[in-house]
């Protein structure tokens, strides 16, 4: 959808010494490879800052083009859903001037709309040379564009150019399930016009909300972003942004994608139905909402069911959707309900002095009872009396209650230590064992320094006894 605005580590092709010369990997013909120095032309020598400077003016001129293609999107999606609204309502027909007038409309605005794509192709050369030093795209283009980039241009203009032709097309034949009198079901033959297929398929250009979005985020526009993702190794396209936002507002994605889709899917759906059976039940919107809800929900009452293949294959894919959605909400849902690292430390800590009280009480009683029962016995009471049992049994009960805070205090203490802890506790032992390094060897330094200041000293003073026993003699 999107790609890096800077290119990501070095290519196999160039490397960089300055922003005057081009060093090319060549490969010699013993098969060792060697570099081979270009000099760059005057009038395609670029500083860093005028490439800075470029690659800015650049990324501006896409956001434009993005813009400019989701509104002429949009605007080719609403001619179409107007156009279809006002002819299910039986308020203009197919051949009305109205009719025409928003279909030449949406094929206008399909057709600059695929100018856009091209230019927004285009300016992604653009940026990828005004990255990598160079003037201009009309000499040095073949070495950005590849296979790939131009499978997806030719993808992506094929699936922009779907729109409802102006004149009157061909039907598509298909099939229609209808309830027989004996309640068995019947196939019928029906005719699907080319335009509904058209209508349909052209919901899928909205992947421009997701273009959209991504160019105008911060992590894809900020350049200390690109150089840090460049020097992890990390790429800052369409999959970096989303997960950003499915990891600080999963909430709000969420809920905008089952929206989207589940007003999209009834629509679509509704359309396969009209189209196919003019006389379909499924004219109302409300009932086309409700058999999308269940389907998405994965419940399926029953009360409705699809009759056309059209509109089946659009169940199944709100089906498949549905399950996605859910599990994906499942996964956020338990994210949410989980403790973050401080809410566990404060929560771990409420319990330990919970269970501290509860083992100094029961310490308390164990000491309590246990005079009750010395008690008892100095007044006179056998050992197998009532009183002395009851008080035992509170006792036995007491060192329990003793043992089992005890317990739980242990394992709770050990519940707390996590990765973290670890890592923590690894790095501080770690800085521990260094120190005390550095102090032997400090240490053994000095004993050498007092091994060898005695070695002299005892010298000397052989020295100085033999000179005195010179001056003696």
């Amino acid at each position: 959808m999107e790609e890096p605005a800077l290119p990501l580590g070095v290519a196999d092709y160039s490397k960089y010494s300055s922003t005057d010369t081009l060093l090319t990997s060549v490969t010699s013909d013993n098969g060792s490879p060697f570099r081979q120095t270009m000099k760059l032309d005057k009038d395609q020598q670029y500083s860093l800052s005028q490439r800075l400077r470029r690659r800015k003016d650049v990324l501006q001129q896409r956001k434009c083009i993005v813009d400019i293609s989701f509104a002429l999107g949009i605007a080719g999606i609403i001619f179409v859903v107007l156009d279809t609204e006002l002819r299910f309502g039986l308020v203009i027909g197919d051949d009305s001037a109205v009719s025409l007038l928003l279909k030449i409309l949406t094929s206008v605005s399909t057709a600059c709309l695929l100018f856009a794509i091209v230019a927004y192709h285009v300016t992604g050369l653009r940026l990828h040379m005004a990255s990598a030093g160079f003037q201009g795209i009309i000499k040095d283009w073949r070495l950005a564009m590849t296979i790939t980039k131009w499978c997806k241009l030719l993808f992506e203009l094929m699936v922009c150019s779907f729109h409802p032709l102006p004149f009157p097309t061909f039907s598509l034949p298909t099939v229609i399930v209808r309830d027989g009198s004996d309640g068995k079901q019947i196939l019928e033959e029906a005719e699907l016009p080319l335009n509904a297929v058209l209508t349909i398929l052209m919901f899928i250009r909205l992947y421009l909300v997701g273009r959209l979005v991504v160019v105008h985020s911060k992590l894809f526009l900020d350049t200390s972003v690109q150089s840090l993702g460049a020097l992890s190794r990390v790429k800052i396209n369409a999959q970096f942004v989303f997960r950003a936002l499915m990891s600080t507002s999963p909430m709000v994605v969420l809920s905008s994608w089952m929206f989207v889709t589940f007003i999209i899917n009834s629509w679509n759906l509704r359309v396969c139905e009209v189209y196919t059976d003019p006389e379909s039940h499924y004219t109302l919107f409300g009932q086309s909402m409700w058999l999308t809800a269940v389907t998405f929900l994965t419940v399926g009452y029953g009360d409705l069911v699809p009759r056309s293949y059209c509109a089946r294959v659009i169940s199944s894919f709100t089906g498949l959707m549905g399950v996605g959605s859910m599990a994906l909400s499942v996964a956020v849902l338990a994210k949410k309900l989980e403790q973050s690292r401080a809410e566990r430390y404060v929560h771990t800590f409420v319990q330990q002095v919970e269970l501290d009280k509860r083992r100094k009480n029961a310490a308390a009683n164990v000491v309590k009872q246990a005079f009750r029962i010395l008690r008892e016995k100095r007044g006179g009471k056998a050992h197998n009396s009532s009183l002395v049992i009851r008080h035992r049994s509170r006792l036995l009960q007491a060192v329990r209650d003793m043992h089992g805070a005890q317990f739980h205090m242990t394992a709770l203490s050990e519940f707390t230590v996590g990765t973290v802890e670890v890592n923590t506790g690894v790095n501080t032992m770690q800085d521990t064992v260094n120190s005390i390094q550095c102090e032997q060897r400090d240490l053994t330094q000095r004993v050498a320094n007092l091994e060898t200041l005695a070695v002299r000293m005892s010298q000397h003073l052989a020295d100085i006894k033999a000179l005195l026993k010179d001056k003696k003699v």
